[in-house]
């Protein structure tokens, strides 16, 4: 059900949530100048370059780049897209955008499901309770397989406990609707249709949480030889399993910069990896990789690592998980972990370190199938080459660059000893590349259709479009405002040439009027830290591309008179260009006045002197 918001809605929202308040909720701002100013949560510093405009109710950050507004944030930095991250600010600040935007009918569907969410975060704290209040088989189980209680809690892992309505009877004691409790999934209906039981009895439970912090569904793991060993929630009003990842809640804060996310089988894999300090990490529920799943990881990460069991079951569900990230054009690379089941009890075995390692050689999607082909066939027999070539054809067939499968090619005839140009023939059939071919020749005599050099080709007068120039005033500018950062002696020899009114856009303007009189007050350089304290969060944006230029360090001096007469340069032609369409303006007038007249003369003297000095740069 799709959520439709209103401008005012967004408005109101986005001025509820002051963006001081909001962006101190995860990282600390200092007041600097006009600005606040904090280390980027966006990337790795040492320096604060993150300034905050309370007036503007704008951020920037001098060292990445990333600017915006507060929805713009917290889009950024929860990983939501902007009907999540509306709702969510909406929720900080008492305002439920579901039952403020939607009709009638959809308003009493949300109030269902925040029930069922109410239901849901009420079971988990009770299966919580059960860990925790007393020994139990359910925390032996979660201490016997190695978990320490900081990450039992941080997951929220509880205990069902070996009774039929221990649940059941507690929600309903709660004042919770039998009815919203068994469309919860929560509960079964009796056959005898006289009552309801609980779902999870003599279960560990895993809370199946989303990314905007409730409780979908959840996953129990038997304690005793019950079938079958893992169950999950069915589906419900706010529960699918093949749209949801176990654990994204917490690796969407914990993907990087690099934008990696590992993908795994199981609870316990994501569980015992967070525990490492490896906690980029999602489980696909007990299930291969849906679409939907596929949507979602492409939406928070630019990599993909595969890292299932390594059993039969395991390496299927990786080829169909494979697929499905390949038809969505993800860039994805499988981890073979061939020294143990599973990640649970390789990071166990061999610690952090190696697992990672197992990351960084993991293998592109088609060197996993190819090597699953060579595993499948075997090279020694004239037979299972040939059965390993065509398997590897039918893949390459799917690669869109020839650059990629040319490499491919020479490596499968390496492996295989079929020559590359079989090996191409199976690929492409018989319209492999060949200059000496008929048909080759036959396209290279292009001649015969070619249009005449007589024939009119622009019956419609198209005109071409001439591209646009950079404004070279522009980047004079900057370039002279990045010389003079940190380096007063050059700051000297400017400051002789032009001052800063000459600077032509507003904004390079009121930079280097800062830097004049900061230089005018102090015998030290100017430095960037210093001018962020005097300029507002859109002129900060400026400094940053300032800040990017690049300027060649051979004949520096000559560029800096360049970037002088350059600026001169666009100044006369100003002035030039005002004073003729002036002089046009008055010459078009039949009764001149004797003003007039001086004018134009006045116009003239000035005109002449500028075309001068245009000639002198």
């Amino acid at each position: 059900m799709s959520i439709h918001l209103n401008e005012d809605i967004i408005e109101e929202i986005r001025s509820r949530n002051e963006i001081v308040d909001v962006i101190s909720r995860y990282i600390q701002l200092n007041k600097s100048g006009r600005n606040h100013k904090g280390l980027c949560p966006f990337h790795h510093e040492k320096t604060p370059s993150f300034m905050v405009s309370e007036e503007k109710q704008l951020y920037h950050c001098f060292g990445c780049g990333e600017a915006g507004n507060v929805i713009n944030f917290v889009m950024k930095v929860e990983n939501l897209d902007f009907i999540d991250a509306v709702t969510l600010m909406g929720q900080w600040v008492g305002i439920h955008v579901e039952e403020i935007s939607s009709t009638k009918q959809e308003k009493e569907e949300i109030s269902r499901k925040n029930k069922i969410y109410e239901i849901n975060r009420e079971a988990a704290l009770f299966y919580y309770r059960n860990l925790s209040k007393e020994k139990n088989s359910g925390f032996a189980y979660f201490r016997k397989r190695g978990l320490q209680e900081n990450i039992i809690k941080k997951f929220g892992l509880g205990y069902a406990e070996d009774q039929w309505e221990a649940l059941n009877m507690y929600l309903l004691k709660k004042g919770y609707d039998q009815e919203l409790i068994y469309q919860a999934g929560l509960v079964l209906e009796r056959k005898s249709k006289d009552g309801f039981y609980d779902r999870f009895r003599n279960r560990v439970i895993f809370p199946i949480i989303n990314t905007t912090g409730n409780v979908l569904g959840f996953g129990g793991r038997a304690l005793d030889d019950s079938l079958p060993k893992y169950l999950n929630s069915p589906e419900t009003p706010v529960f699918n399993k093949g749209n949801n990842l176990f654990g994204l809640n917490l690796a969407k804060k914990e993907i990087g910069k690099d934008k990696r996310i590992i993908v795994v089988e199981g609870y316990m894999d994501v569980i015992s990896l967070y525990q490492h300090d490896i906690k980029n990490v999602v489980a696909s529920l007990g299930t291969a990789l849906t679409r939907s799943q596929g949507e979602l990881l492409k939406r928070y990460s630019d990599e993909i690592i595969i890292a299932y069991d390594s059993d039969a079951a395991g390496q299927k569900a990786t080829l169909r998980g494979l697929d499905v990230l390949g038809e969505l054009d993800c860039k994805v690379r499988v981890v073979r972990l061939t020294e143990a089941k599973d990640p649970d009890d390789f990071i166990k075995q061999k610690g952090k370190d190696a697992f990672l390692k197992e990351v960084e050689g993991a293998l592109p999607l088609i060197d996993y199938k190819i090597l699953l082909a060579k595993m499948e066939n075997n090279l020694s027999a004239t037979d299972g080459k040939v059965k390993f070539v065509k398997a590897v054809a039918e893949l390459l067939k799917q690669v869109k660059s020839p650059v990629e499968v040319d490499a491919y090619i020479k490596k499968v005839a390496m492996e295989s000893q079929i020559s590359e140009e079989a090996i191409k023939r199976e690929i492409f059939g018989n319209n492999v590349y060949n200059p000496s071919s008929p048909i080759q020749k036959s396209i290279q005599n292009r001649d015969k259709y070619r249009s005449k050099p007589d024939r009119y080709t622009n019956k419609y007068n198209v005109q071409s479009v001439q591209p646009a120039q950079k404004q070279g005033y522009l980047e004079a500018e900057r370039s002279l405002l990045k010389l003079m950062i940190q380096n007063r002696e050059t700051y000297s020899k400017i400051k002789i040439a032009i001052g800063y009114e000459d600077f032509t856009d507003s904004t390079n303007k009121k930079i280097a009027k800062v830097i004049y009189e900061l230089y005018s007050v102090q015998e030290q350089n100017v430095d960037m830290d210093m001018l962020l304290n005097h300029l507002d969060i859109e002129e900060i944006k400026t400094l940053g591309d300032i800040h990017q230029v690049v300027i060649s360090e051979d004949h520096l001096e000559k560029a800096l008179m360049d970037f002088i007469n350059t600026i001169h340069n666009h100044r006369l032609k100003e002035e030039k260009r005002s004073i003729e369409m002036e002089l046009s303006k008055l010459e078009k007038k039949e009764n001149k006045s004797q003003e007039e007249i001086v004018r134009i003369r006045e116009l003239c003297t000035d005109l002449e002197k500028i075309l001068k000095e245009l000639k002198k740069l």
